[in-house]
């Protein structure tokens, strides 16, 4: 019953995203305040003899930095224009990549398919992306009271007996699957040992709190609120040892014909990944307005604890990064849940390049 009922929630969400998304046109913008449907922008201003660039955002952190560049002109004081083009998520982002609607956006686990099919470059790591990522359950969940299970792993709670037949709610195919299959295999279990349903990541939460599922698997702002509101995280990607980072993508085309304007984003964006990690209070209430902006509710406490547990990679940090490493672990991923053909896998290393952060920073 408690797996219908979830389908039910499920099916609901679904064609509420469907209806949401028929709403869009299409236009240009110099500003990342987050109007509009997925693929599309609002009226854009003369940009003079710069150079435009098309940059993708989503309401998300790891496009806060785009948003800081355009608020405080670091695009222009670098060469170039920022034009955003407003996505809701990676995948929409990478099927507009498709028709060369974007030519540079952040980008994390859906990167993979960028890399692998579409041909995307992956030039820089920006962000740590593996803070937030959580499996979360009530506080009087057994799941909760199973402490140790792991000696290797002494933060990750549940046991093979309080887990194995759980619904676990997520978004699959994301970073937050991975969490949940690497948190089943710290615990000696299997995905076929428990019930995954697909759903996004309020929809799970509200699973989670009308009892209609075990565990949510949930990622930023919601993991964030959730915690807050007292629910138990009883596993992350940071205890379960699995790096993971924001990526800087572009496309082909970018690649191929407009590096020297690559060059001057990524020094702009170190720039504001400094100024960001520099200031966390300013970042806490610039990704509150920013969430808001593009219509999700959390806190200024949420915001706090999310600039906290997923900083950015500042421009210091980033000479000691090996680019590509998480991106490739999320390949290996989507292998093994046929999320991404083995023969294209290859082609994830192929398209990794760090000769142009290497470029913008100096090193």
């Amino acid at each position: 019953m408690k797996l219908k009922k979830l389908t039910s929630l499920f099916l609901a969400g679904a064609m509420a995203l469907s209806l949401a998304a028929c709403g869009g046109s299409a236009g240009s913008t110099t500003s990342t305040t987050g109007t509009g449907e997925t693929g599309t922008t609002a009226e854009s201003t003369d940009t003079g003899d710069l150079p435009v660039l098309k940059v993708a955002v989503m309401p998300f952190l790891n496009s806060l930095p785009i948003e800081y560049m355009v608020q405080n002109k670091l695009d222009e004081a670098n060469g170039f224009k920022i034009e955003t083009v407003y996505f809701s998520n990676g995948g929409a982002m990478n099927e507009a990549l498709a028709a060369d609607q974007w030519e540079v956006g952040t980008l994390s686990a859906a990167a993979v398919n960028s890399l692998a099919i579409y041909g995307a470059y992956c030039i820089a790591d920006i962000g740590h992306s593996e803070g937030g990522l959580y499996t979360l359950v009530n506080a009087d969940s057994p799941i909760a009271q199973a402490k140790g299970t792991n000696p290797s792993y002494p933060d990750v709670l549940g046991s093979p007996e309080t887990v194995k037949g759980a619904v676990i709610a997520t978004s699959t195919g994301t970073i937050s699957h991975l969490n949940v299959n690497k948190w089943l295999e710290v615990l000696g279990l299997t995905p076929d040992d428990v019930q995954i349903v697909s759903m996004d990541f309020p929809a799970a939460y509200q699973a989670l709190k009308t009892g209609n599922c075990d565990v949510a698997a949930l990622n930023p702002p919601t993991s964030f609120t959730a915690e807050s509101e007292g629910y138990v995280v009883t596993s992350s990607l940071s205890s379960l040892n699995v790096p993971q980072y924001d990526s800087i993508i572009v496309s082909n085309k970018a690649y191929t014909e407009r590096r020297d304007v690559l060059v001057k984003y990524v020094k702009a964006f170190f720039e504001a990944c400094d100024a960001l990690q520099a200031d966390q209070d300013m970042a806490a209430q610039m990704l509150l307005d920013w969430y808001t902006a593009n219509g999700s509710e959390t806190t200024l406490e949420a915001c706090a604890t999310e600039i906290e547990t997923r900083p950015f990679v500042t421009s210091e940090e980033a000479k000691g990064i090996t680019i590509g490493e998480s991106v490739s672990i999320t390949g290996e991923f989507w292998v093994s849940q046929q999320l991404l053909e083995e023969s294209r896998f290859p082609e994830i290393a192929k398209h990794v390049d760090d000769s142009i952060v290497k470029e913008a920073l100096g090193f």
